[in-house]
């Protein structure tokens, strides 16, 4: 803005142009005096970021956006600046600076001045941002388009009830927890435990209604992360089954219900029962002791061991419900009470709760105390007593895992029979992960029988090749002595020094040089055939002490 020029804003843009960039980013922008602009502010009652506001927003703190209150002021007239900022150039440089809202001025080293229109592209210069706070302790940064987001109340609400919330934070580029904490600050109600399961079972739970609020209604927060992907999988369940098969699931876990009392269980759980028993008596602990997997070094049968005798009837109830659902849907139960789901075999894991007690010490704890305390006044040794700080009791409450990071549990207002159907459902998308998990190492498994066997077979083709190479480098050593044999016979045949036994011996020297030729391969007399592939060793002429 040029000296003795007025910038005229609406009390909405300004207040939306504060926020967004900061009221010293605006005061750059318009090149306006930082204090005429805040006094500007408070007259109109446009709220401006407080102290500590950019620098919470920057380190990913959620922040609270003051709405823009009524004020019979509609427009304002932005104060202007008596001493107009220069920039220092270098030669040929160019600045941009901004003249109206429908015009740009670009200003070059020469003076020569252009009009730009609106719609052309040039490259705004990132604007710092200073917070609004004393100078020693000021923060500078750069923001960027979309780098924190605008958390609307109502928008939220139905948002979070439209879809889970982990998905409601991928869009926003946060965290779950950070959505949760946003939506606790807002006062916006989100679905329960167990909402989006009964959704997928098709069920249709009640929606928390949203009470009026004289809070805040917008806040706004840094983005943590871009580019992450939507699940796709939360709001449909079963996808990667048929849609028949899909429906018959669904309609089974709408119908699974708890047996009625007194009817005969499953018989492999009846059959089971016997083993759960008696490894618990041939394993019994001490009253009070934790029971846990961590505290057995070899791992007890399922159910052995973490469930207590009083909760047991109730835990084969719930199996036997699932058990029944998942027969009539063509799958079986194990010896083990594992299941076969979609010919996959699932396991389940169901453990007790228990509460941890301070310790009262036994009659029998308190003498070996009293015994041990004499020992050491009377300066004996004795070995001190054993005694646990915390007993451990059962409480009745039950945890079912699926999935390595699905589970079921009971709680003060929600019981584990209640979700049943999840469970089944659960069940089926865990047979798809144990699916693709059991053929990801079949797959493993094949390639690296695929990698042995050409690995085998690049071994033989290379020891045959090896063996090819040694044989044509003996063949071409035997067919090099013959050679030599003959050079020597053209040798004394030049010689003209010939007479009757030179000649036989040329004779018998030529049918040697065709005996070691391998292109000729004669057959001698008495050394017979040569094998030429073979090696020096091999082939070397041998004396024999009693040749016949």
């Amino acid at each position: 803005m040029k000296e003795g020029q007025t910038t005229k804003l609406s009390r909405k843009q300004l207040y939306n142009e504060i926020w967004e960039i900061s009221v010293s980013g605006v005061a750059k922008k318009y090149n306006v005096p930082y204090p005429e602009l805040i006094k500007l502010c408070r007259e109109t009652e446009i709220p401006y970021p407080p102290s500590g506001y950019w620098t919470k927003l920057n380190y990913g703190k959620a922040v609270t956006k003051t709405p823009l209150p009524e004020f019979p002021l509609i427009e304002v007239t932005l104060p202007s600046n008596a001493t107009p900022k220069r920039s220092k150039l270098t030669s040929g440089a160019t600045v941009v600076t901004e003249m109206s809202k429908d015009a740009k001025v670009v200003e070059n080293s020469d003076s020569k001045l252009k009009a730009v229109e609106e719609n052309e592209v040039l490259e705004k210069p990132p604007v710092s941002e200073v917070s609004d706070t004393p100078r020693a302790n000021q923060l500078t940064y750069r923001t960027a388009k979309g780098r924190y987001n605008t958390y609307n109340r109502e928008k939220l609400y139905e948002e979070v009830w439209a879809k889970p919330v982990v998905d409601v934070a991928v869009q926003y580029g946060v965290s779950d927890v950070a959505i949760h904490k946003i939506c606790n600050s807002l006062d916006v109600p989100v679905p329960p435990r167990g909402y989006w399961s009964k959704i997928r079972a098709g069920g249709n739970p009640k929606k928390t209604p949203m009470l009026k609020t004289k809070g805040i209604t917008e806040i706004a927060g840094i983005r943590t992360f871009e580019g992450a992907k939507l699940r796709n999988s939360a709001s449909q369940p079963l996808v990667f089954l048929s849609e028949d098969e899909r429906q018959k699931v669904l309609l089974a876990a709408q119908q699974i219900q708890i047996p009625i009392e007194n009817m005969p269980l499953n018989k492999k759980i009846k059959t089971y029962m016997s083993v759960v028993k008696k490894w618990n008596s041939n394993n019994p602990k001490s009253e009070g002791a934790q029971r846990s997997m961590k505290n057995y070094s070899k791992r007890p049968p399922f159910l052995a061991g973490v469930i207590s005798d009083e909760t047991l009837p109730r835990v084969y109830q719930i199996l036997d419900a699932l058990f029944h659902q998942v027969g009539s849907l063509g799958g079986s139960v194990n010896d083990d009470l594992s299941l076969k789901v979609r010919n996959e075999r699932v396991y389940l894991e169901v453990f007790e709760s228990q509460d941890e007690v301070k310790h009262v010490i036994t009659r029998q704890e308190a003498q070996e105390m009293i015994v041990y305390e004499d020992a050491n006044r009377r300066n004996r040794w004795a070995s001190k007593p054993n005694i646990r700080k915390y007993d451990y009791v059962f409480n009745g409450r039950l945890r079912i895992n699926i999935r390595k990071s699905r589970y079921f549990r009971d709680t003060d207002s929600v019981n584990i029979e209640s979700r049943l159907s999840e469970m089944l459902i659960e069940l089926y998308e865990e047979s798809e992960v144990v699916r693709l998990e059991r053929e990801a190492s079949e797959e493993a498994v094949r390639r690296q029988e695929e990698e042995k066997r050409l690995r085998e077979e690049r071994r033989i083709l290379y020891n045959d090749e090896v063996e090819r190479t040694l044989a044509l480098t003996n063949l071409a050593q035997d067919y090099e002595v013959a050679g030599k044999i003959r050079a020597y016979i053209l040798a004394l045949e030049s010689n003209g020094n010939m007479n009757e036994k030179t000649a036989s011996w040329i004779d018998w020297a030529k049918k040697k040089a065709d005996w070691f030729d391998p292109t000729i391969a004669r057959t001698d007399e008495f050394l017979g055939k040569r094998e030429h592939k073979k090696n020096e060793d091999q082939k070397a002429l041998k004396r024999s002490g009693n040749f016949w």
